[in-house]
């Protein structure tokens, strides 16, 4: 069920619009959908449907409005059967938040996303993120019940980021040399918000930028006495440098080619000339959430040697997989700040958000432009680019259409890259749409005669949706990279990088030994450790919360019986017995062999090589995870049934 709350309330199931009924039944999901995940009271919901004197007949009311909410909410459940999404509990309502997907979260995650690029000086990724953050707005926050005492201000906050993300697009504008367009923007922002520094500082530098020095002052001034009248304070101290900086001209403010930003193709196959951004401070160091980079040499030398080969005019096809927080991204970012005089094309495909039909090629595609200025872009290019890849005209062939818009993409990527070699890297593939993944394919069969190097990522335990174009890439003569965890030697190197200190190889073996080596739980687990000071690492270290939820995502991806068969195994230890385990939990021994089967490919398991019928978790924290989320209860009484089943296994 996907929810809508950045504007008039929608509920859409499978992709269809649901009927929500009347105003006030309305009114009582829109405040669930506020506080999603969270308990609301009873009194809380009569004084947000009715104010401060509701009528005798509103608790029935809200009962009729809650039975209508679950039926609409879901609809194929059996009478008379527990509800997944609305939950009932002493005088409490609960939206679930494991059933739903929210916009407001989706936004969140993109405006996150957004200012961390940013942050990491790559405006053009940032662009796409804030704009496709912007993009799920439609409106005021809740407006159902915006102006209730009980949402006001979580509507408020989400307003703040949303103009805080607004000025981030106008400043990644900038950054990509767009000035008119960030003018045009930031000239009808600052008329909105005349008090918002930020925006006014963006559009004096976009002014100055597009040759209107004049204007750029006026705007700091206008500014300046505003603030003087109206609340009696002085500009911020960036405002008033600014204008000294524009009055005498100062090199600092121009614009500089940036590294890889693209040409955006006009519609018609025009071209509109890329500007620059201003200059970024130099880096020392990592900055603050930024990612340090250890190990890995084998597989960089395996895209190294790729890289080379697809220079010299046998284009290749590179897949990096492995199981999720495993490194596939860092790689392919690693191997990107490596291949200096290459370009290197980025497309993502989010997991937080819907995207248009053949979304990372779009970003690929925008971004080639600036690599070949003088090639004409042919116009079923500049489709894709601006999204208009709908229903072809009626009485068009729709497979005829495709296939004409694909050999249009593929002639043109293999061209510019006759003129420099090229990489395009696609990243999160399991992800991609369907039109995304036959385009990869469609390409795959002209890249050995090119100088193009396609690289792709995807999680080893999401592949198999991805068999069909795993085999045309095979075709492709597709190198594979499967990345498995760090060994000590590169835990201890992350772990006193993370740490700023030495760190001996006892406690990396400890780090290595309860993580696997996967990167994305090593950092988790070392900010914990960095966090509390610890001089010990990782044995008594709490479980880091996203640890735990990415975890949990997981194990209830792969379905109850599942769920079942590991939550049982966490109590017997981090090995067990398969035949223990199913009888514990009551499933036949055939049933439980395919559930493993199942678990094993999803990488949360691995089998004893030298026992029959034994596994092991890959990851002791998923073990931890599993066995700490029980309850005391429910843990004793799980003993209990193992202890049974196998009387002379030690507890773990």
């Amino acid at each position: 069920m996907e929810l809508r709350a950045l504007g008039p309330l929608e509920a859409l199931a499978a992709g269809r619009p649901v009927e929500l009924g009347a105003p006030k039944q309305r009114k009582l999901l829109t405040l669930l959908v506020s506080r999603v995940g969270r308990p609301v009271p009873v009194d809380v919901m009569l004084e947000t449907l009715w104010g401060e004197s509701p009528p005798p007949s509103a608790v029935t009311s809200l009962h009729a409005y809650v039975a209508n909410l679950r039926r609409a909410l879901e609809p194929g459940r059996a009478p008379r059967t527990p509800t997944k999404v609305l939950h009932t509990n002493d005088r409490r309502y609960l939206l679930d938040i494991g059933f739903v997907e929210v916009d407001v979260h989706a936004f969140e995650v993109r405006a996150k996303a957004g200012w961390t690029a940013w942050n990491r000086h790559q405006p053009h990724e940032a662009l796409v993120e804030f704009e496709a953050g912007l993009a799920l707005w439609r409106g005021e926050a809740y407006t159902e019940v915006s102006h209730s005492v009980h949402v006001a201000a979580e509507a408020a906050r989400l307003e703040g980021l949303r103009l805080s993300v607004v000025e981030g697009r106008c400043a990644a504008l900038l950054a990509v040399g767009a000035h008119e367009v960030a003018v045009a923007e930031l000239e009808v922002f600052v008329r909105a918000h005349p008090l918002r520094e930020y925006g006014c500082e963006l559009l004096s530098l976009a002014l100055y930028r597009a040759g209107r020095q004049a204007d750029a002052l006026a705007v700091l001034r206008t500014n300046q006495r505003r603030l003087g009248e109206e609340l009696g304070i002085d500009p911020r101290p960036a405002l008033q440098h600014l204008e000294r900086e524009i009055l005498r001209h100062a090199p600092a403010l121009d614009w500089r080619p940036p590294r890889a930003d693209p040409i955006v193709p006009a519609r018609g196959g025009g071209e509109v000339a890329p500007q620059v951004r201003a200059p970024t401070p130099a880096r020392s160091g990592p900055t603050a959430g930024e990612e340090h980079f250890v190990g890995r040499e084998a597989a960089l030398r395996q895209l190294a040697t790729v890289s080379a080969a697809a220079a010299a005019g046998r284009g290749r096809v590179v897949a990096v997989s492995g199981e999720p927080g495993i490194g596939k991204t860092g790689l392919l970012r690693r191997f990107a700040e490596l291949t200096e005089g290459v370009p290197v094309l980025w497309g993502v495909c989010p997991s937080h958000v819907a995207t248009p039909p053949l979304w990372p090629w779009r970003q690929v595609l925008g971004m080639a432009g600036v690599h070949a200025p003088g090639r004409p872009v042919p116009e079923a290019v500049s489709e894709v680019i601006h999204g208009d890849t709908g229903h072809p005209p009626d009485g068009t062939d729709p497979d005829a259409t495709t296939l004409r818009r694909f050999d249009a993409i593929v002639h043109y990527l293999t061209g510019v890259s006759r003129t420099a070699p090229l990489v395009i890297v696609l990243d999160h593939l399991h992800q991609a749409d369907p039109g995304s993944l036959r385009l990869l394919a469609h390409l795959a069969e002209s890249v050995r005669t090119s100088r193009l190097l396609v690289a792709v990522s995807y999680r080893s335990d999401r592949a198999t949706p991805l068999a069909e174009t795993r085999a045309a890439l095979a075709r492709a003569e597709m190198t594979r990279v499967e990345l498995s965890g760090l060994n000590v030697a590169e835990t201890r190197a992350l772990a006193g990088a993370m740490l700023r200190r030495e760190v001996s190889g006892a406690a990396a073996d400890e780090l290595r030994l309860r993580t696997g080596g996967n990167p994305f739980y090593l950092r988790e687990l070392i900010k914990i450790l960095d966090c509390e000071g610890r001089p010990s690492p990782a044995r008594a270290a709490p479980l880091p919360p996203p640890v735990r939820e990415v975890v949990l995502l997981r194990v209830g991806q792969l379905g109850p019986t599942a769920v079942e068969l590991l939550s049982v195994a966490s109590t017997v230890g981090l090995t067990f017995a398969i035949d223990v385990v199913a009888e514990a939990c009551s499933i036949e021994i055939g049933e439980a062999l395919k559930v493993v089967d199942t678990v094993v490919a999803a990488g949360l398991i691995e089998e004893e090589p030298q026992r029959l019928g034994w596994y092991s978790f890959t990851h002791a924290l998923t073990a931890e995870v599993l066995f700490q989320t029980m309850g005391r209860l429910r843990r004793v009484h799980l003993l209990r049934r193992v202890r049974a089943a196998d009387p002379h296994r030690p507890r773990w």
